[in-house]
């Protein structure tokens, strides 16, 4: 636990809320208690949880397992804008690269809760200008997809399709349900088996 380092809250003082909080009233005026034992699997859902519940005074951020609702300072911010608009092309590829097929598994209460804080907010018309611009010189790299056979168990035949959207249109779903049935390899409908064409 890095609260018990003192190099590391004196280093974090400026950011953290907590480490000032421990330098100016010490160690003996706080408890660290574990408030329940539970697979990793579940700790963003059981951590919000307990945020909701007891409302802590120094977690500033209200939902589990994002950054949303933290300010960094003047100074972090001109210090990232800086690196940001110096990152060379080989850099800007590694990030792109690196950003594909990014997935987080949120809980339905915790999207709800980053879809209502985001609701509502007003960009001005200079910033409305800037992402538009921004957004006209993106390049556009189409994702290409890979080939999907699908088999009808009852029958034995053997459809392929490009991707899993045409796939899924293939039959009369969704691509989110034949990307789970091909990761999880189970019979789709109870009839067709989903795989990737070799």
């Amino acid at each position: 636990m890095q609260y018990y380092n003192i190099k590391y809250i004196t280093r974090t003082t400026k950011s953290s809320l907590i480490c000032k909080a421990l330098l100016k009233h010490g160690y003996s005026k706080f408890k660290l208690e574990i408030l329940e034992y539970c697979d990793s699997s579940i700790v963003i859902e059981k951590e919000q949880y307990y945020i909701d519940l007891l409302k802590p005074d120094y977690n500033i951020l209200k939902v589990a397992g994002s950054l949303f609702g933290y300010k960094h300072s003047p100074e972090s911010l001109e210090k990232m804008k800086e690196i940001a608009l110096n990152r060379s092309d080989e850099t800007k590829a590694k990030l792109r690269e690196a950003a594909l097929g990014k997935t987080y598994n949120h809980t339905e209460e915790t999207k709800i809760k980053i879809r209502d804080a985001i609701l509502g907010k007003k960009h001005s018309e200079e910033t409305k200008a800037k992402l538009s611009e921004i957004q006209s010189n993106r390049i556009k790299h189409p994702v290409p997809g890979f080939k999907i056979e699908v088999k009808d168990v009852e029958t034995g035949q053997i459809s392929h399709y490009d991707s899993i959207r045409d796939a899924g249109k293939g039959l009369n779903s969704n691509h989110a349900s034949i990307r789970y049935n091909l990761d999880n390899g189970k019979l789709f409908r109870g009839r067709y088996i989903i795989s990737k064409k070799k």
